[in-house]
């Protein structure tokens, strides 16, 4: 018999804000978080803006080593993990008082890893030698560290590794690669092991960003890209006939899952239940999902099944809605086939519009944003949606803002590589 598993705190560094009281008050109005890039030069790209997190982050860890400040300076989605871990150290060590450490572990989603080849170049041009002895000298010199930290080239782990020392978690470390469903996975699997009765508390979330030179090219290159010079705070529209791509962003989150027992024991009090999940792969292509929408159906179906939710008791859907040509249509057929007749009175939207696509920590973002409208009866609408892709077969929120409870919510994450992951929430 599974156990139940319940969300005990989360909280998030995003384009909208640091922490979930500014990132509330910025769905609340709505706040559009594209604007030129500042982290990178992109002198002669053809799109020039993201959603990048701009206030200042360096004052949440501050405090830190010498060695550990300077890979954050080379590793943005290290320095993102910092931030999202110092935002909760003392609510997170509070948790852990008196926990087993083997019975508690961490899931972290991340994306994939790119050289920081402008702050690189930023230390060459003080040298223009590039002959090989030099480049091993010069590699060698930046690559430096100590411990499990370099400044560049570090483990995939790393995340999962820093949070895990910090919180001395003997259970496991785990670090989830599958792309825009990778901290959705983390989730998931961290709700398996407490489900399981394997462990008591799981740290859950992810880190990533795709605001660097290399990969803003690879993205471009892809075509999956947003382009709209005129007004970039309308170029990414998901679920829009005139769609065509989707916003870069970045984020980094942590959400804390506990076992009913453990929380009995500790007489805390619980924000919201996981209730289940379900989680597929179609592998139709390595950058679009399947034209039929195979793997996402099964998702939806598998995600209410395992939940035992009824698609009628469906208060809200958190959509993936990236704004590309390949995902909006096929989400939206997924969705009218999973949940028929129902799909016209349940408010969805995404909210790719407003924050971007953090890509490996998409999910740990929206499922945070779905929290927050759980928690403050909120609806957020699609705000660059004009032209919608539907003739009303679903409830797309449009225009403004809805004021609703939410008692069944639900997120979902489509990936590369066609991995699916749909998650169902209930709150107490």
């Amino acid at each position: 018999m599974h156990k139940k598993v319940y969300i005990l705190d989360y909280d998030l560094v995003s384009p909208l804000g640091t922490g979930k009281n500014e990132v509330l008050k910025n769905l609340k109005n709505n706040f559009n978080s594209s604007h030129k890039i500042t982290n990178f030069n992109t002198q002669g790209l053809p799109i020039d803006y993201a959603a990048e997190i701009s206030s200042p982050l360096e004052s949440l860890y501050h405090h830190e080593d010498e060695n550990i400040l300077s890979a954050a300076g080379f590793d943005r989605k290290f320095e993102l993990t910092l931030a999202s871990y110092y935002l909760m150290e003392e609510r997170l060590k509070l948790l852990m008082e008196d926990v087993d450490p083997q019975r508690a572990g961490i899931l972290f989603g991340m994306g994939a890893d790119t050289p920081p080849i402008e702050k690189m170049e930023a230390l060459l041009k003080s040298d223009i030698t590039i002959s090989e002895e030099y480049l091993i000298s010069f590699l060698n010199k930046i690559n430096t560290g100590k411990g499990f930290i370099n400044r560049i080239f570090n483990p995939f782990n790393l995340s999962s590794l820093y949070i895990a020392s910090k919180l001395q978690l003997g259970a496991f470390q785990k670090t989830i690669l599958t792309a825009c469903t990778a901290s959705t996975q983390a989730i998931a699997l961290g709700y398996d092991s407490i489900a399981r009765g394997e462990t008591d508390l799981v740290i859950t979330g992810g880190s990533d960003s795709i605001i660097n030179l290399l990969a803003y090219i690879s993205f471009y290159k892809l075509g999956v890209l947003a382009s709209n010079s005129d007004e970039p705070d309308r170029a990414c529209k998901p679920f829009d006939i005139t769609r065509n791509g989707t916003l870069a962003g970045e984020a980094s989150g942590i959400c804390v899952l506990a076992g009913e027992d453990f929380i009995i024991k500790k007489k805390l009090n619980p924000l919201i239940e996981v209730m289940g999940y379900g989680n597929t792969l179609d592998a139709y292509n390595i950058t679009a999902p399947h034209p039929e929408g195979i793997g996402m159906k099964r998702a939806f179906s598998m995600a209410l099944k395992n939940s035992g939710i009824h698609p009628s008791a469906v208060d809200y859907i958190n959509l993936h809605g990236t704004g590309t040509r390949s995902n909006d249509s096929v989400e939206i057929n997924a969705i009218k086939h999973t949940f028929g007749e129902y799909a016209k009175k349940i408010p969805m939207s995404s909210t790719k519009d407003r924050h971007g696509h953090a890509i490996a920590s998409a999910g740990i973002q929206e499922l945070a944003i779905l929290c927050l409208c759980m928690e403050n009866n909120f609806v957020p609408c699609c705000i660059n949606l004009r032209k919608p892709v539907t003739n009303g077969e679903v409830d797309l929120v449009i225009d403004a803002n809805k004021t609703q409870n939410i008692t069944i919510g639900i997120t979902c994450n489509f990936s590369f590589g066609g991995v699916n992951t749909v998650i169902v929430l209930k709150n107490i």
